[in-house]
């Protein structure tokens, strides 16, 4: 069985300028990494999510572009249908939709934004995810819901990938997000660094719910999200473990425990343990190295890592 495992460079772009940016991706790019993500929060000391992934579009070929999610609460959905469509067109068919509920309590206070109960801001989820597929793929889109509403609304160009941009739908709530994954989404992303009792744990649930609602789970497209910390050698491996304790203030003893749920070590121990999830049927890796992504680990893990997985 031929393997298609894809990674994506996970980056939390607090502490980046646009031109840190730029290089990362513009080099994870020729590198031939799958995605890059950003994450969107309104109150952090970073550049906001959707305006910086217009401009990494321009600047890249291959690469997808990933919101690692955006909060559904921060922009009506008939504006996020047109924007999406937008930057779809703009990279020529690289956006993976990443969306969750909103999450952040503090964000959405500091912002003046109402927040919701957990339950009622997936049932917002849900209707906006309806109604950006609507907006996406019917030429003339009414939606009646609780909470948004399209009268003959024209979103005009469509996006580029047919019959639109996959959905990944972030969060790990059973009861409520994990519902939300089963009804909507391509891609979902429920987790950091869960080892694979975990995960089985929770795509069981999503299981229950895709039988519920008569879909086949394997339509969705189950990723991985990581920490990676790799060095050519064991020697450099330890030289590194000692730069992440003083970074921590921890002592390197409680640094590598800290890294048991993460990839690291040498390519070889790197790709060893990704191949336990690929054998579980996990082929999309969200990989976050650390600050400041430094063009050594993103070409170590390129040239030594990913081509054990194809």
């Amino acid at each position: 069985m031929s393997l298609h495992v894809k990674f994506g460079v996970r980056m939390h772009q607090h502490g980046y300028t646009f031109n840190d940016l730029k290089r990362i991706w513009t080099r994870a790019d020729r590198l031939g990494y799958h995605s890059a993500t950003l994450y969107d929060l309104l109150n952090a000391p970073a550049l906001e999510c959707w305006t910086a992934l217009s401009a990494l579009a321009a600047l890249t070929e291959q690469i997808r572009l990933t919101p690692l999610v955006l909060g559904n609460t921060y922009r009506p959905p008939a504006l996020l249908a047109k924007m999406s469509a937008t930057l779809d067109v703009i990279s020529e068919g690289r956006l993976e939709l990443g969306i969750g509920a909103g999450g952040g309590t503090g964000d959405h206070r500091a912002s003046g934004l109402h927040f919701p109960s957990t339950a009622e801001r997936v049932r917002m989820l849900e209707e906006a995810v309806d109604l950006i597929k609507k907006s996406w793929t019917e030429q003339s889109a009414t939606f009646q819901g609780k909470y948004y509403n399209l009268e003959r609304s024209v979103n005009d160009p469509k996006p580029v990938q047919q019959p639109h941009p996959p959905v990944l739908i972030g969060g790990h709530g059973e009861t409520h997000l994990l519902r939300s994954v089963a009804r909507h989404a391509d891609i979902c992303n429920i987790g950091f660094e869960m080892g694979l009792e975990e995960h089985r744990s929770k795509m069981e649930i999503v299981q229950r719910y895709c039988d519920d609602l008569g879909r086949d789970p394997t339509g969705i497209e189950i990723t991985h999200n990581t920490r990676v910390v790799i060095a050519e050698s064991e020697h450099e491996f330890e030289v590194l473990a000692a730069q992440g304790a003083a970074s921590a203030k921890v002592s390197v003893a409680d640094y590598k425990k800290s890294l048991s749920g993460a990839i690291a070590g040498t390519p070889e121990q790197c790709a060893q343990q990704l191949s336990e999830y690929v054998d579980d049927g996990i082929q999309y890796f969200f990989v976050l190295f650390p600050d400041p992504i430094t063009d050594e680990s993103l070409d170590l893990f390129a040239s030594e890592v990913m081509p054990n997985f194809t």
